[in-house]
């Protein structure tokens, strides 16, 4: 998850460097305008109908799970904050043993000026598990790293340029690691529902 933060972080800097590099005084022929190829193929994100408003919750994120959705899933520590990227807030849940071993931990970033799940559709389409598919009638890509290790990965778009990542690890699947998506699609309802619509 935090790799493809370094992905997206990358991409917008560099869409930044570019877009300040002038073309300078040249004496040349003005340069030919781009055009829009036909073949181009459209974006396989479908747009939003019904945006909600990110960026609303960008400095609130550990808001976006209740205490009582928390308990359901099974995360029994408080949510801990941390700075994420673009100035967001990243939040995380755990739930761990007497002995502090970690088993279930949940960890949320949001994005509100990146386009992340087109980034990470033609990032991520090469790993053991991934689909386009939607959560509650919004796109959302769902996609684990490995076969083996019941992590996954749930990004779901919740308007143009505004997105909620949502990874999900629970070591008590090891034996059924597939599983970890079915949940983790879970977190991510509730996580949508807690972000509100756009006015």
């Amino acid at each position: 998850m935090r790799s493809r933060w370094v992905a997206n972080m990358i991409a917008a800097s560099s869409m930044i460097v570019l877009a300040s590099c002038g073309t300078g005084t040249s004496t040349g022929p003005p340069a030919e305008p781009v055009r829009s190829n036909p073949t181009q193929t459209a974006s396989p994100i479908p747009p939003v109908s019904n945006p909600r408003d990110v960026a609303a919750v960008a400095h609130r994120t550990c808001d976006l799970l209740t205490p009582q959705e928390a308990k359901r899933f099974g995360l029994d520590l408080p949510p801990t904050p941390s700075d994420g990227l673009f100035g967001t807030v990243y939040c995380g849940w755990a739930s761990t043993t007497p002995d502090l071993y970690t088993v279930r931990r949940v960890s949320i970033s949001v994005f509100t000026n990146n386009p992340t799940l087109e980034v990470g559709y033609n990032q991520d389409r090469g790993r053991p598990s991934f689909a386009l598919t939607d959560i509650l009638g919004y796109p959302a890509l769902v996609s684990r790293p490995s076969a083996d290790v019941p992590i996954c990965d749930v990004d779901i778009k919740l308007a143009n340029r505004q997105s909620v990542s949502i990874n999900y690890e629970a070591r008590d699947l090891s034996n059924n690691p597939q599983q970890s998506c079915e949940v983790a699609k879970q977190v991510a309802a509730a996580v949508l529902m807690n972000v509100p619509l756009k006015s």
